[in-house]
Order: C-alpha cells, then sequence, then structure tokens
C-alpha cells in the first residue's frame, strides 16, 4: 500500500473510530456518566478522558514533550513492538491485565467536573489535531517517533493506527458493560 492510500485508510479508520467512540458516550444515561460499574472499573467519564488523554499525550509528544515514559526496557519494547502490536492493529483486541500508562491515566476528581458533552468536545478537537500534527510529522525527514510505555518509538502512521484502535476497544467497553470498564 502506497503511503498516500495508507494514510487514506487510516485516517478513514480512525475517523469511524472517533465516531463510534462518540456514538457510545452519548447512549451512557446521565444519571450512569459518573457510575463505576463496581470495583476496579471506570465510570464513563472516566473512560471519555482517558481516550481524549490519550490523543493528548500525542499531541504533547509531538510538540516537543517527553511523550510517555517507557515502562519496559527497550528491548521489550522492540519484541512488543513487533510481535504485539502488529496483532493489536490487525485484531483491534488488547491484551487484558495491562494498566494504562500513568500519563493516561484519568483522575475521578477531573472527569467528575466534566460533561459528556464537554468531554466528547476535548476528544474532537484532540483527535483532530492528532490526525493533522500526525500526518505533518510523518512528512518531516526524518521522520518523527513518538514514545509509547510499552512499545517504545513508533512512527506516526503505526500510532494513529494504535490511537484509532485504542479507541475502537474503548468504544467497545463502554457498549459491553454500559458504560463502566475495567481499569485497562
Amino acid at each position: 500500500m502506497s503511503g498516500t492510500s495508507a494514510w487514506g485508510s487510516a485516517l478513514a479508520a480512525h475517523r469511524a473510530a472517533t465516531a463510534e467512540f462518540s456514538a457510545q458516550v452519548t447512549r451512557v444515561p446521565p444519571e450512569r456518566w459518573h457510575a463505576s460499574a463496581g470495583e476496579g472499573k471506570w465510570s464513563p467519564a472516566e473512560e471519555a478522558l482517558h481516550v481524549a488523554m490519550a490523543y493528548e499525550a500525542v499531541l504533547g509528544n509531538l510538540a516537543g514533550g517527553t511523550g510517555m515514559r517507557l515502562r519496559v526496557s527497550p528491548l521489550r519494547a522492540t519484541l512488543l513492538r513487533r510481535l504485539v502490536l502488529p496483532w493489536i492493529l490487525r485484531t483491534g483486541t488488547f491484551p487484558r491485565k495491562v494498566p494504562a500508562p500513568r500519563e493516561i491515566r484519568p483522575s475521578e476528581a477531573e472527569a467528575h467536573a466534566l460533561t459528556a458533552a464537554a468531554l466528547l468536545q476535548r476528544l474532537d478537537h484532540a483527535a483532530n489535531a492528532a490526525e493533522i500534527a500526525l500526518q505533518a510529522a510523518d512528512n518531516r525527514a526524518p521522520s518523527v517517533r513518538l514514545v509509547h510505555a510499552y512499545f517504545g518509538a513508533l512512527r506516526p502512521l503505526p500510532a494513529l493506527r494504535l490511537l484509532s484502535a485504542h479507541t475502537r476497544h474503548h468504544a467497545r467497553r463502554l457498549a459491553q458493560q454500559g458504560g463502566g470498564t475495567d481499569v485497562h
């Protein structure tokens, strides 16, 4: 697949994923928005904040910030990037029991202060800005690499594809569990 068609396909998949997530958020009844589904589970508000924070972390990294701190050894990150990442991108399934990186873990207090509409607006802004910034970064020579907590250095196109898979993963979790999800 050429670079242009790869980006076109990735952008279409990304827009579908964010639309799917937004639709799931709008289906959450107002009385469930801040309610956890149980011990160790996020509320729908925390879920939405987590997804928005993932986009914001990418934007911060692209703007010269440090990005996520690598949580595994460089060798393990390479192995995960080569073995697990392709599986995630192909299936859209994330391994269970892997904690969300600290940089994108929502605080209950911050999530509680946000309405669904405010979080959807924040997510929409961050997702659109990430698309633009990732494409621009991919056009630079040499191509920019983003730091992911478990996969290490990612090029912009795989980073967008991972964001899409992550967003769709959380949309499915919201749908399956009626708005409350396991803490990743």
